[in-house]
């Protein structure tokens, strides 16, 4: 292998691993990231503050991987944490709630004893109807 090859490697390599840096840092430089622990990428929440001018911070919130994000009121950095942790746990909650009702709408239905008619000693009219037929066939 030549010199040059080699150098075109490892350039190429180079630039590669400084497209995967930062797409691992996923543009927060001086800010705070989380992701939230849900298993499909659909329901991926992630929270990412940033530094305004001001000293203050943002939070913005994404929904799965290509959503717009939604920022919060302007905080302190102390505040940053506590506002996505709190956020975590509300949509957690939400989250168990609609799997919770997903599964109550996957059992069966179970009617109340009062709702299921009681049986009565009056002859079923479909039977009488079939009854009266056959004896009209016989009858011929």
């Amino acid at each position: 292998m030549a010199s040059g090859d080699k150098e075109n490697d490892d350039r190429r390599i180079a630039q590669i691993m400084e497209i995967a840096e930062s797409l691992a840092s996923d543009d927060v430089h001086d800010g705070y990231s989380r992701t939230g622990p849900v298993t499909s990428d659909a329901f991926r929440f992630k929270w990412t503050a940033r530094e305004l001018d001001d000293g203050r911070f943002v939070v913005d919130e994404t929904i799965g991987g290509g959503s717009v994000a939604v920022s919060s009121r302007p905080m302190s950095k102390e505040a940053v944490q506590p506002y996505i942790e709190e956020r975590q746990r509300q949509i957690q909650v939400k989250i168990e709630d609609t799997k919770r009702e997903l599964m109550m709408l996957q059992e069966p239905l179970e009617l109340p004893q009062s709702s299921t008619p009681a049986p009565s000693d009056e002859p079923d009219p479909l039977q009488m109807f079939d009854d009266i037929q056959r004896m009209l066939r016989e009858t011929k």
